[in-house]
């Protein structure tokens, strides 16, 4: 780990990240891509970690000026605040401030407004309502009408007497469910990834293999990763399977685009072997019965579980 204060020599310009622990990193690091599982990643990875992470970015551009970079709906307040001291510890007054969906940068000629005007953005970007994602719970007993697969996986569930065994549900998750599948276990409070199918395809395999270990809202789409993990963790509360249609635009930063996945998940409560504690299984299967172009037809291959 890098010292808060950045050190600048030979006239190189130096970014300085803070984590949402208000850490310090250089963001040419090693230490920092292998803190986050991402040695070589294969997209943009300072993208990655201001726009789904909630870190900032802060660059030294002259002696009294500063360029720094967030994402309004994504932020940590504990970054911001670190960020914000870094700032006054290095004496600046002018900032650039730049942001994802901010067509001009915003030139800010002291810290008193650079202040204020981060404010006011954090604060508007959690007025505005998101609809990128929609879950609609559906009754179990619609599982026979959904999917064969899912019943299958359902019943599998049941004969099992919610005992999670690897080895059973292999035979079951690759063929029918095409591997389209992620396995989360809480571990310090927070569900963590300890699996995911070769079918979770929609952020590229470099992720997925970097996937096992990650908080589960640690995705490249952030948002999507919050919103998912909430729906995930009221199975982890209530120890019952839930079933849900769920229409979603996914966010990849790495591809610079959004995909649009409209599908059937079905979260499902187990006993983990050895440890005793809960672990969630999610599983997803599209509803092929729709009219879909070929392209529509390889994003819904993509799309997560």
């Amino acid at each position: 780990m890098d010292d808060f204060a950045p050190r600048l020599g030979g006239g190189r310009m130096q970014t300085i990240i803070l984590d949402d622990h208000g850490r310090a990193w250089d963001a040419r690091s090693p230490a920092l891509r292998s803190f986050l599982h991402c040695s070589l990643p294969d997209f943009d990875f300072l993208t990655y970690l201001i726009e789904n992470l909630g870190f900032v970015a802060v660059t030294k551009i002259a002696p009294d000026a500063a360029r720094i970079r967030f994402r309004p709906e994504t932020v940590s307040q504990t970054s911001i605040a670190a960020a914000l001291y870094c700032l006054a510890d290095m004496g600046i007054e002018r900032t650039i401030i730049s942001h994802p969906g901010q067509f001009v940068e915003k030139l800010v000629p002291s810290l008193a407004q650079t202040i204020a005007y981060i404010a006011e953005q954090i604060a508007a970007s959690h007025q505005q309502p998101s609809s990128a994602f929609t879950s609609r719970e559906l009754p179990l007993e619609t599982l026979a009408n959904t999917d064969e697969a899912l019943s299958s996986l359902f019943a599998q569930w049941i004969d099992s007497k919610q005992a999670y065994d690897s080895a059973t549900l292999a035979d079951v998750l690759p063929e029918s469910l095409r591997a389209r599948f992620m396995l989360v276990e809480p571990v310090d409070g927070r569900l963590t990834i300890t699996d995911v199918g070769s079918g979770f395809e929609i952020y590229g395999e470099t992720w997925r293999k970097n996937a096992r270990g990650l908080p589960m809202e640690e995705q490249p789409d952030y948002v999507y990763g919050q919103w998912v993990q909430g729906i995930y963790r009221g199975v982890q509360e209530t120890l019952m399977p839930r079933l849900d249609e769920v229409d979603a635009t996914i966010r990849r930063p790495d591809m610079n685009d959004s995909i649009h996945c409209h599908y059937h998940r079905l979260i499902l409560p187990f006993t983990c072997q050895g440890n005793g504690r809960t672990c969630l299984l999610g599983a997803s299967v599209f509803d092929l019965r729709e009219q879909q172009s070929a392209l529509d037809r390889r994003a819904v291959e993509e799309c997560p579980a």
